[in-house]
């Protein structure tokens, strides 16, 4: 037989067949391979059970959707799909250093509900920390709330709404810490630590 020549069964039928080694096509990492067409497309149009990626609810998918979705994720509505990028667009906003003092934080105070990307807080705007035991929060804001990185619009967009985040605590009486940061280095993340820890110190013992 020649070297570049192998043999094969086929997953679908299970049949055995031979196949040249580099006409192999992969599928999510798995070599699926197929005597025939039609082997294939009845393969691929095989129903799957899995659950959704978001809401773990029972869902049936075409395989050949499964092998399309480039995250490997499936999902039982348009909806449960859009909730879920949106939270991993989210977590992918936080940057390194904002994700280490929240860290901190919470080992420093374990006993406290120290929230992350919270909505509830400020009326729906998003303050990276919350912790509405204390009535405060926490913005972490990087070089991109002082400086024109995304151009000037996006600037003003960012600082309106940073304006907007202190006006609302305000009126509601929240405490809302605001942590410059143009740097992002170590002395940064220790200075803002060491004051915010002091501050809730200070307020658990009132």
């Amino acid at each position: 037989m020649d070297d570049n020549i192998i043999q094969l069964q086929c997953s679908f039928c299970q049949q055995l067949f031979k196949r040249d080694k580099k006409n192999q096509p992969k599928y999510k990492g798995r070599t699926n391979a197929y005597c025939s067409k039609k082997c294939m497309k009845e393969s691929l149009s095989k129903e799957l059970h899995t659950f959704c990626s978001h809401c773990n609810k029972p869902i049936i998918v075409k395989q050949a959707e499964y092998i399309k979705s480039k995250s490997g994720k499936s999902f039982c509505s348009q909806s449960c799909a859009a909730s879920y990028n949106n939270k991993l667009k989210r977590k992918s906003r936080r940057s390194k250093i904002e994700i280490e003092f929240y860290n901190l934080l919470v080992k420093e105070f374990p006993n406290l509900n120290i929230l992350p990307n919270d909505k509830t807080m400020l009326d729906g705007l998003e303050v990276d920390i919350a912790i509405p035991s204390l009535k405060l929060a926490i913005e972490w804001n990087g070089i991109v709330h002082f400086k024109p990185i995304y151009g000037t619009t996006k600037l003003n967009k960012i600082q309106n709404r940073d304006a907007e985040k202190l006006q609302i605590a305000c009126n509601k009486n929240i405490n809302l810490i605001v942590i410059s940061d143009t740097t992002s280095n170590d002395k940064i993340l220790k200075d803002a630590f060491e004051k915010t820890r002091d501050i809730l110190t200070s307020l658990l013992d009132q």
